[in-house]
């Protein structure tokens, strides 16, 4: 922890049992906020995958007629214990991730709303009767679990992101095998033991953590496995995509989200949701500011403003008071930093302000806030998601079918913005970005729990929307039942 003591946390959690892994395998988790070993995890390896895709199966068998309030009042007690102990698993997830203190609990916070969504939502999630021409039928509609699925979740919002799935999943009726990102498995042993406390039935909840790929692979295809769930890399998801084939999927995958700025636009309201988009979490967010389209006349005066914005972040140790950005996660996403600038600037873009990290820290991950100027369009941060927080700006022409070309120019789908005073031009423009979500004169990381959100068909984002009704709709299966009436129905 902060305090230098080291968790044990090694063992898995099958069936309503803790476990070691398989020959008792075991990894140490490193944190990126100052570099040592700070906690010891199992190492799970395909055994312990047939063994939680068995107890999940069981599980899902001994409580499949329990009813939506039922399973709702399990939801709102885990909600009670991640409330309750939110203050002690806040500095796990500060250490783990990197987060600074204040965004790790707001996370922690909105992980316990997203449990009591899915309870509400389960309770009204019904199906209807449908007309049909034989009068002595009565045909109806109703959505049913669909049995064991395979959630595997990334780094960025390693708390919320999976509440996004357990929560649909548990509330709906399904049972679960939850593979956590390996480098922020910690904190997800303290969110399956909120679950644990809550009185969740054995065996509906598993945890199975581990950096090795031969599992993960073995339990997206496992036969008894319905469906899989996974937010991560757009790499990744086209891999479990085709592990999974035939199965219900649930994919939330990378963004590279344009934001488009008219001439008109209000600069000091762009500039400041811009910078929030792109700093947030240390830009470890798939609906960040990936890239920034702005029109000729203003880039110069948008990039002098992004510059101020940068100067104002505080990039520091996630417990110190007025940190604003703590360190990336990790030496992936700091390598994908300083390659993306060095192309950019290779390709003739200027560095406005950042473009290396600090080298007064416990780590080389305590990045900059980086802004480019200039950037030219077939830069590799324009065509491929950095996934840290920089924020490139792309001057062209004010044209609408420039900007517009501009914008929905590569492969990922997820999330954009576009600012404007002329609503007409604005929504326009927003209507016609090829992205699941748009966001008009505002930051694009804007989300809440119960709407939609998910990656445009066609596209490298995903497929399926998570967010209140429609998670469930689609971790649940619909069935027509058709009646034969004695006499005809009225």
């Amino acid at each position: 922890m902060a305090d230098g003591t080291t968790i044990d946390e090694g063992l898995l959690h099958i069936g309503g049992q803790a476990r070691p892994a398989t020959g008792g395998a075991v990894y140490e988790a490193v944190s990126p906020v100052t570099g040592e070993r700070f906690a010891r995890l199992a190492r799970a390896a395909e055994p312990d995958v047939e063994a939680a895709v068995a107890a999940a199966g069981e599980a899902f068998e001994a409580n499949r007629q329990e009813t939506a309030f039922t399973r709702a009042d399990w939801c709102h007690r885990v909600a009670a214990v991640i409330e309750a102990r939110a203050a002690g698993i806040a500095p796990l997830l500060s250490l783990e991730h990197g987060k600074p203190l204040a965004q790790a609990e707001g996370e922690i916070m909105l992980a316990a709303q997203g449990f009591r969504l899915a309870a509400e939502e389960a309770k009204r999630l019904g199906g209807e009767t449908v007309p049909v021409r034989d009068g002595t039928k009565l045909v109806l509609t109703t959505r049913k679990p669909r049995g064991v699925f395979a959630a595997i979740t990334p780094f960025n919002f390693p708390v919320n992101i999976p509440v996004e799935y357990l929560g649909p999943l548990l509330a709906n009726g399904n049972a679960v095998v939850w593979r956590p990102a390996p480098s922020t498995a910690a904190v997800a042993a303290a969110l399956f033991g909120c679950v644990e406390e809550a009185g969740v039935p054995a065996g509906l909840v598993n945890l199975v953590t581990g950096p090795d790929v031969a599992p993960a692979r073995l339990l997206v295809s496992h036969p008894g496995v319905a469906g899989v769930c996974f937010t991560g890399s757009s790499r990744t998801g086209a891999e479990i995509a085709a592990l999974a084939a035939g199965k219900s999927q649930l994919m939330e995958l990378g963004g590279n989200g344009p934001i488009v700025v008219l001439p008109d636009a209000d600069l000091d309201r762009a500039a400041a949701a811009i910078a929030s988009s792109a700093f947030m979490n240390s830009g470890q967010s798939c609906s960040a500011a990936g890239r920034i389209i702005a029109a000729g006349s203003i880039a110069g005066e948008l990039t002098a403003r992004l510059v101020e914005h940068a100067r104002r972040e505080v990039v520091g140790s996630p417990f110190e008071p007025g940190t604003t950005m703590g360190p990336v996660h990790n030496a992936g996403v700091a390598a994908t930093m300083a390659r993306h600038v060095a192309d950019a600037e290779a390709r003739g873009a200027r560095t406005a302000f950042g473009g290396a990290p600090l080298t007064d820290r416990p780590t080389g991950l305590y990045w900059r806030p980086t802004v480019l100027a200039g950037v030219a369009p077939d830069a590799e941060v324009m065509r491929e998601e950095t996934f840290g927080p920089i924020a490139p700006v792309l001057a062209v022409a004010d044209d609408t079918e420039a900007i517009v070309a501009a914008a929905n120019a590569g492969s990922f789908g997820l999330s954009s913005a576009v600012f404007g005073r002329d609503l007409d031009r604005t929504l326009a423009v927003a209507g016609r970005l090829r992205t699941g979500q748009v966001t008009v004169n505002d930051h694009s990381n804007y989300w809440e729990l119960h709407l939609p959100f998910g990656g445009a068909p066609g596209r490298a984002s995903g497929h399926g929307r998570l967010g209140g009704r429609h998670a469930a709709q689609v971790v649940t299966e619909l069935q027509s039942i058709s009646i034969d009436l004695p006499s005809p129905w009225r």
